[in-house]
């Protein structure tokens, strides 16, 4: 059996080389901006209010960070996608991934005891 010259075997190696980087823009190329793009939304949450970062999101993926700034235990959940951080008590913070997949208003409440009649719900615009 014949052994390949140090020199074809450096000019694979560097073909090889060659094909991974191609492969890798390639890849990079057709990824979708959007599915690449994260907003990022800041919720606080005090006595029977939130205050959200942004009123208004594109449609994605969007990460919640949300601290309980209050005096009482509240979650931040979105009822239309079976979506909720866990009890939060007072000065701790969670995060929630959520994926818009269309436009439109969504609706978000604190579902603990009778926060949402007290006025603790809002909503949140998506956008294209």
């Amino acid at each position: 059996m014949l052994s390949p010259s140090p020199s074809s075997a450096r000019a694979f190696v560097w073909a090889a080389a060659v094909a991974c980087v191609a492969a890798v823009v390639a890849t990079s190329a057709n990824a979708s901006p959007q599915a690449a793009r994260v907003t990022r939304v800041t919720v606080g949450m005090v006595e029977y209010k939130f205050h959200l970062s942004r009123n208004k999101v594109p449609k994605g993926t969007v990460v919640f960070t949300v601290v309980n700034k209050g005096e009482l235990a509240h979650i931040f959940g979105i009822p239309s996608l079976h979506k909720m951080t866990p009890l939060l008590q007072p000065g701790r913070r969670s995060t929630l991934r959520v994926t818009f997949r269309k436009p439109g208003k969504i609706y978000y409440i604190c579902p603990v005891g009778a926060h949402v009649q007290f006025g603790m719900a809002g909503n949140l615009r998506v956008t294209r």
